[in-house]
């Protein structure tokens, strides 16, 4: 059984808003890519599955492709509340 990593807590928020934005794992890629950011499909899976542990480098990308501050990708709910209030 592989390990997860306790330090990995946007995992799955990652994963939530990736499909939120109605985005396959590979469309995510090259959005962080053009970012500049070194990613590739089998990393992200692994960070949505909690088995890699991302950097603050790495997590500033991620705030930026999903258009927040990066501490707001921590919260699932806020995240939610503010795109749906963009949305009206």
């Amino acid at each position: 059984m592989a390990m997860l990593y306790n330090g990995n807590f946007i995992g799955q928020n990652v994963s939530r808003l990736r499909c939120q934005n109605g985005w396959t794992q590979d469309e995510l890629v090259v959005k962080l890519r053009l970012l500049g950011c070194c990613m590739t499909r089998d990393l992200l899976a692994n960070i949505e599955t909690r088995h890699f542990a991302l950097t603050n480098k790495q997590i500033k990308y991620f705030a930026e492709v999903f258009d927040c501050e990066a501490d707001e990708i921590f919260l699932q709910k806020h995240l939610s509340r503010k795109k749906a209030n963009r949305q009206r």
